[in-house]
């Protein structure tokens, strides 16, 4: 791989061209009005995997709700997931209250400034400890997210084959050298800004570009697209179980997808159908769950429109049925962690967005 010594004489006319432009057009951003390091930690947890424009609305509730890192490390973590609910991938917002927590009570409420300390908190990888310490505390590390990454494959063509590729520490390493002394925030934001705005996946903008002339590629290579990842195909069974005029909610205890949350109950019906393969109904699946987990013993009256979410790694389609008690007279209060809700009280609970569309056909 090439080192920094490569292209050492244009080195510093490549960092004056993109932080005089950096100057000029960088985005305003909510989290860059000042340098304040927990605003900047939220952010960057919050753009994990999520463009920016989804994420300003919910950074500005959620810094509205938890203005400080104490007040975020003492607010439940339910609260916590009722302020990201529709942001998706909600192990981020149990990272970020971890990491708040872990602060406040070992680190006497101080976020470390270096990538190091920042990268043994819960949540932290590579990136986001990079970020944070360079963004927030102007430390000369690498901040190699998919646009700064962009930019590299198109300023040095022999990072574009994954064959021949770097590891991406030596990759950081790399981009550390491009560095300029007390300018890390600024060059880092600069190169993000850059990828963002002007060297786009397609047709990038290279006429607007203020480091055209140090680029051999030009915008003349076409930008390969990584191969699609392999969604796994699930099928749902969701119970909008009904008591008077009441639903039932429960909360997704353990780990994994949706852990935390509050959700309609849900057996995951099994796909793999072959000729000679019996498919168990999936309402008689919803029933046996109910009787099981939550000693109920329920009817199915209808089913309601098929809906689908995609997750990370999952596509769901989810089969809604009505259902209602068969004998409520008898039936047991719910554990701990369910509840009879309201349509009108669902936003009071953390739900995910697959759960809202569940929710939403209550309304038709």
């Amino acid at each position: 791989m090439p080192t920094s010594r490569d292209l050492l004489p244009e080195k510093p006319g490549f960092q004056r061209a993109l932080l005089r432009w950096y100057e000029t057009h960088r985005r305003k951003l909510p989290w860059r009005r000042n340098a304040d390091p927990y605003r900047i930690l939220v952010s960057e947890f919050m753009l994990q995997q999520t463009r920016v424009e989804t994420v300003i609305p919910y950074y500005q509730r959620f810094l509205t709700l938890f203005p400080t890192l104490k007040d975020l490390a003492r607010a439940p973590l339910e609260k916590v997931f009722k302020a990201w609910a529709g942001l998706g991938y909600y192990a981020r917002a149990r990272n970020l209250h971890r990491a708040a927590q872990t602060i406040c009570r070992d680190l006497g409420g101080k976020i470390p400034g270096t990538k190091g300390e920042l990268f043994r908190l819960p949540g932290f990888g590579p990136y986001t400890a990079g970020a944070v310490a360079s963004l927030a505390f102007n430390q000369p590390v690498a901040a190699l997210d998919g646009n700064v990454k962009r930019v590299l494959g198109r300023l040095f063509p022999q990072f574009r084959d994954p064959r021949r590729a770097p590891p991406k520490k030596d990759l950081e390493k790399f981009l550390e050298g491009w560095i300029p002394p007390g300018r890390a925030s600024d060059f880092n934001q600069a190169l993000m800004d850059l990828g963002a705005a002007v060297c786009i996946p397609s047709r990038p903008r290279c006429s607007a570009c203020p480091v055209l002339k140090f680029c051999p590629t030009r915008g003349e290579l076409p930008e390969k697209k990584p191969a699609g990842r392999k969604l796994r195909q699930e099928t749902w069974a969701v119970a909008l179980l009904e008591r008077d005029g009441r639903y039932l909610l429960h909360r997704n205890e353990g780990q994994g997808l949706l852990a935390g949350l509050w959700q309609f109950p849900k057996v995951v019906v099994d796909e793999n159908r072959g000729k000679n393969t019996r498919h168990e109904d999936p309402g008689k699946l919803l029933k046996n769950y109910l009787l099981k987990d939550f000693g109920l013993k329920v009817k199915v009256l209808s089913s309601l429109p098929d809906q689908e979410h995609f997750f990370t790694h999952i596509h769901a389609r989810m089969k809604p049925y009505l259902c209602i008690l068969t004998d409520p007279p008898n039936s047991p209060p719910p554990p701990k962690s369910a509840r009879w809700v309201k349509p009108s009280g669902f936003s009071r609970y953390p739900i995910s967005t697959a759960m809202r569309k569940i929710a939403a056909l209550l309304d038709r």
